[in-house]
């Protein structure tokens, strides 16, 4: 499956596993593609940042930087605005269109509660892996 997942994805996945994590195992398996671009990219990063999460700079970079090394990347030129609640979750809109993606996966409830944009589910982690297995 062609797939974007939402920073909350990324972040659930490095700091507690589950399934965000088995979804990025199954990216690292070729079982699926994962497609990013730069603003979620950045989105990462600063998220993970924060204070509250307390890692360094060096551990963000290199998780930046494998996310990078088994994903599609994509450019998105801000032209999906007001979509969704959070116009913040516009850019993964985006880049899950441009990316001619099967779904977007996510925790995020403003992206969630779309149910799909332009014919591509939106649906959780754990939709997500109850759909098409662990691996």
């Amino acid at each position: 499956m062609r797939i974007v997942l939402d920073t909350n994805i990324f972040i659930s996945a490095f700091f507690w596993g589950g399934n965000p994590r088995k979804i990025l195992t199954r990216i690292i398996d070729g079982n699926d593609t994962l497609f990013v671009c730069g603003e979620i990219l950045q989105e990462v990063f600063s998220v993970m940042s924060r204070p509250k999460f307390g890692v360094n700079s060096h551990q963000v970079v290199r998780f930046i930087d494998s996310i990078e090394e088994i994903a599609s990347r994509v450019v998105i030129s801000g032209t999906i605005r007001g979509v969704c609640r959070d116009s913040d979750d516009d850019k993964i809109l985006e880049c899950a269109v441009v990316g001619n993606v099967d779904f977007i996966i996510s925790g995020d409830n403003d992206l969630l509660s779309l149910r799909e944009f332009q014919k591509i589910p939106i649906i959780t982690a754990s939709e997500y892996i109850n759909k098409f297995g662990k691996y």
